[in-house]
């Protein structure tokens, strides 16, 4: 009867865990639906190993991402801040209902790289907004991923300030 007590709460936690299923978007609202319709520069990029910050600036498709350094602009990626809530507290309503109840964080990304090209340096820096959405209807919006919507307020921001 205990493994029976023990194996039924595990499976209530389990459950409630799995059906928080994430999903991001971008923010301002304008920022998710940005299209990159300028000539893109080529760009090598020389920190690859930076794989989060890297992907958001592969996703945002400011640049045209060459794999041969020599006759592109070489961008360097700083690592990025990212700040979110101390606490979960918001994720307790979405575990207790089983994912029925929606909850979400908002995160803040500091993020920044410089594009070196020819003699001249020029640095870059963003705040970008993402808010993640624990929901079981989230299913449907599984395309929605942290690197895809961050690279999107990246280019939203990125437009913003090239007016």
């Amino acid at each position: 009867m205990k493994v029976f007590k023990i194996s039924a709460y595990s499976f209530l936690v389990s459950a409630s865990l799995w059906s928080c299923i994430p999903s991001y978007n971008a923010y301002p609202k304008e920022y998710r639906h940005a299209k990159a319709d300028f000539p893109k520069q080529k760009a090598f990029v020389v920190n690859k190993e930076l794989k989060k910050e890297f992907d958001i600036l592969k996703h945002s498709e400011i640049y045209e991402i060459v794999e041969d350094s020599t006759h592109a602009a070489k961008i360097t990626l700083h690592p990025m801040m990212t700040r979110t809530p101390s606490c979960g507290n918001p994720m307790i309503g979405s575990m207790l209902t089983v994912g029925l109840l929606p909850s979400g964080f908002p995160y803040d990304i500091a993020y920044s790289y410089d594009v070196a090209d020819n003699s001249t340096t020029k640095n870059y820096q963003y705040k970008l907004q993402v808010y993640q959405s624990l929901w079981l209807f989230n299913i449907f919006r599984l395309g929605k991923t942290f690197s895809k919507q961050s690279g999107k307020a990246l280019l939203g921001n990125y437009m913003a300030s090239n007016k």
